[in-house]
């Protein structure tokens, strides 16, 4: 796959027409995924797809304008011949947006502007697990069940509208599990660590007896090899967050979500200040010890009933993914 930056499809990431349920508190929640079922003998087997040129995006022509379908819908336009696509890798695809109103784009990314993707955040199209990789699939989905309600005004998007996605399948990988790399050893007088007996276990911490330290520090355990996180990426991590002054009681861990792992945006301002500026720069496979005062955490307000204006949150993350 080339090196060059993917955009993640994820809602409150890019201007992607879908919600989806959130993965962790750093994103918020989505509309219930719609349940797509195989096109036969319906209107979705009249729908048009023609090549484009290199590199270019095909153009679909609709039977009709409006084009509408009563339920979710999809149709394998062309089969994949490499590997068999599983609900845990990370998707490389192109995409296309239509609207069924007028049958016009309204979001292309193709060919060496294609976005990635996790069918486990993303639920809509989970129908491309066991298809293979160079699957061309498209699916129709009714806008309310996409965007909501409200529809999407910015991409002049109704909730009356049919949505139709053209993706087309160019890689698949799988995440890392764990941290992977060159264990480091850590500077003296640090938080230690003992990580769970799976990657969805809580990390333990054992604190140690002196106050904690007023400025973030960001010490690797592990080293890994991967890309480095870039601003604006979205990264997938696992996490245990503890209080400096609480250590036997996690938070929060990623262990709690159902896949296991978060997925959010880095170096955008929307994680607290030391996730961000700590986070980037970071290599895939890395574990990092982070130590956060409140300043760089969640400020003099604190969070919920765990987190006190003057806690010291102390987190254990591994780098999963970056893309």
């Amino acid at each position: 796959m080339s090196a060059r930056r993917r955009r993640l499809l994820a809602a409150g990431i890019l201007p992607v027409v879908f919600l989806l349920p959130a993965c962790g508190s750093s994103v918020a929640g989505g509309v219930a995924p719609a349940t797509v079922a195989a096109s036969s003998g319906t209107a979705l087997d009249g729908v048009g797809v023609s090549a484009g040129a290199a590199g270019a995006a095909p153009a679909l022509t609709l039977p009709s304008t409006p084009f509408t379908v009563p339920q979710a819908a999809r149709r394998v336009v062309r089969p994949g011949t490499g590997a068999t696509i599983t609900d845990q890798q990370k998707l490389t695809v192109d995409y296309l947006l239509v609207n069924g109103r007028d049958g016009k784009a309204r979001q292309t990314m193709w060919g060496p502007d294609a976005a990635r993707m996790s069918l486990a955040q993303v639920p809509q199209f989970s129908a491309l697990a066991g298809q293979k990789v160079g699957a061309q699939v498209l699916f129709a989905i009714p806008a309310a069940q996409a965007v909501g309600p409200a529809g999407e005004a910015t991409l002049d998007i109704r909730a009356s509208d049919t949505l139709l996605y053209l993706l087309q399948v160019t890689d698949a990988a799988a995440p890392l599990t764990q941290a992977t790399g060159s264990p480091v050893a850590p500077r003296p007088g640090l938080p230690t660590v003992r990580m769970g007996a799976t990657p969805k276990a809580p990390a333990t911490f054992t604190i140690p007896r002196t106050d904690p330290p007023t400025e973030t520090i960001a010490q690797p355990l592990v080293l890994g090899t991967g890309p480095e996180v870039m601003p604006g990426q979205t990264v997938r991590v696992t996490y245990t967050g503890v209080t400096w002054r609480d250590p036997a009681t996690p938070f929060d861990h990623s262990g709690k979500t159902p896949t296991g792992y978060a997925e959010f945006p880095v170096g955008n301002g929307r994680l607290i200040k030391a996730w961000d500026e700590h986070l980037v720069g970071q290599r895939v496979g890395t574990r990092l010890l982070l130590v956060v005062p409140p300043k760089d955490g969640y400020g003099s307000a604190g969070s919920g009933q765990d987190i006190r204006g003057t806690d010291t949150l102390v987190f254990v993350l591994d780098v999963l993914d970056a893309g």
